[in-house]
């Protein structure tokens, strides 16, 4: 059997409440190996989020715990992370704004410094201090923003502007005003950590899929890599491509995830942090990567940058690849993922390509 996994499922927050979990839909998939083993899946909907996981297992009590440990770790996360829990660190830091720098856990520290090497390598296309902008641009209510509204909380959104003590571990936001959000990398390191835990029970082979991104691990009941699945972000009947993975990350990032159409005009909810305005030149960016946080925060930031500069910047780091779908509906790769079969080439030794390490 071939499992195929959609990629570009729509990306979102992880739940903004952790008492949500009582209030769990199960939905449950087996499929009986010739090993003795199954696949298990169970998929969830928390607060508009799509949480699924699928494992390898022996037993349903073995699947179950693992979809607890995975359920639980999100949730330790997310109360740690979310900017939307008032009392949580992220909260204070916002709070804190233009005031003092505020200590933070080890956790969230390794994140947002993180997410600064993003900033530094994509030249500022990801920016988790874009958070001074939220509230500008209503979805819901099709409200598109004036210039002088835009121009006025652009002054307040610079990567550069925070500040980070290694030592003391404090984070501090420089300018009355400022605030960052983790969306666009904190679900990539949930996920990430979700993994480690399902792992630690003594399962070596699952995927765990929260929104746009996926780190899969091992291989599925046919001994192959899992074979996973990139859907077209404008005909979902449509495979763009199919690649047998292990042991890697992907992280999709589409401007159909949020948008509405005003006089004609196309608005998404990726914004390009230096323009107030959604970022154009994509249609949807996938990302493969070593983990799920690199993932997460680089297809927010070539999506940001387009495909000419987004591609530029994945040709220089080692051990990722890309696929973007251009505002025209063509589809690029980057030359570290072969187009026939769809996997990730082996990265070339050359002196122009660097390792993005975030870990």
């Amino acid at each position: 059997m071939t499992m195929k996994i959609k990629a570009n499922i729509k990306k979102s927050s992880i739940s903004r409440s952790v008492t949500a979990v009582l209030f769990f839909v199960f939905i449950w998939f087996a499929a009986i190996t010739p090993a003795n083993a199954a696949v298990f899946k169970k998929s969830v909907n928390v607060m508009g989020t799509d949480l699924e996981v699928t494992v390898r297992a022996q037993t349903d009590a073995e699947a179950s715990a693992a979809f607890y440990a995975v359920q639980a770790e999100m949730a330790r996360i997310e109360n740690e992370m979310s900017e939307w829990i008032e009392g949580s660190p992220v909260s204070a830091i916002n709070v804190n704004a233009g005031i003092r720098p505020v200590p933070v856990p080890d956790e969230l520290f390794k994140v947002i410094a993180a997410s600064i090497t993003v900033s530094e390598v994509s030249g500022g296309a990801f920016d988790i201090s874009w958070a001074a902008m939220r509230g500008l641009w209503d979805f819901r209510k099709e409200r598109v923003p004036t210039d002088a509204e835009i121009n006025q909380k652009l002054m307040l959104v610079n990567y550069k502007n925070i500040e980070i003590d290694t030592v003391k571990r404090t984070v501090f936001l420089k300018k009355t005003g400022m605030a960052i959000g983790l969306g666009g990398i904190a679900k990539g390191y949930a996920v990430d950590m979700a993994m480690k835990a399902v792992t630690k029970l003594g399962i070596k082979n699952a995927i765990i899929r929260a929104g746009g991104d996926m780190r899969i691990q091992g291989v599925d009941e046919s001994g192959q890599p899992w074979n996973i699945g990139i859907k077209s972000p404008r005909n979902k009947e449509k495979f763009i491509a199919e690649m047998p993975l292990t042991n890697i990350s992907v992280s999709t990032s589409g401007d159909y995830e949020r948008f509405f159409i005003k006089d004609n005009v196309m608005y998404h909810h990726i914004i390009n942090p230096k323009t107030g305005q959604p970022a154009r030149g994509a249609q949807s960016v996938t990302i493969i990567a070593p983990d799920t946080m690199t993932s997460d925060a680089l297809s927010t930031a070539v999506f940001v940058l387009g495909p000419d500069a987004g591609l530029k910047l994945v040709e220089k780091l080692k051990g990722v690849a890309a696929v973007v779908v251009d505002d025209k509906g063509v589809v690029r790769y980057s030359s570290g993922f072969i187009r026939k079969s769809g996997l990730p080439d082996r990265p070339l030794p050359t002196d122009k390509s660097k390792k993005l390490r975030l870990d």
